[in-house]
């Protein structure tokens, strides 16, 4: 847990004390509740999250959290991921 906390530094948007947007880049350990965050295929998921947009085909291993080996389907609607697991997602088909 502490390895993965003092990890990459993960791109957050939160309000300050005036309403006013803050981009930052943050620690996992100082991500506090309304944060936004953004991840990218590979990513560690720093924190439990609610999925607010994601790409058709993403795929999330929770395998540390489950025992199950195959990653889940994650789809472009509100979800829930939990802290340690990966965001996967399978490449575009060739076009």
């Amino acid at each position: 847990m502490q390895k993965m906390a003092t990890g990459k530094k993960v791109p957050t948007v939160r309000r300050g004390a005036g309403g006013e947007r803050l981009d930052q880049m943050n620690d996992a350990v100082n991500l506090v509740p309304g944060d936004v965050i953004f991840l990218e295929a590979g990513d560690r998921i720093p924190a439990d999250v609610r999925i607010l947009h994601c790409t058709d085909g993403m795929e999330v291993d929770n395998s540390a959290l489950t025992g199950e080996s195959v990653p889940e389907p994650r789809h472009n609607k509100t979800e829930k991921a939990f802290i340690g697991a990966a965001d996967e997602q399978k490449p575009n088909p060739p076009t």
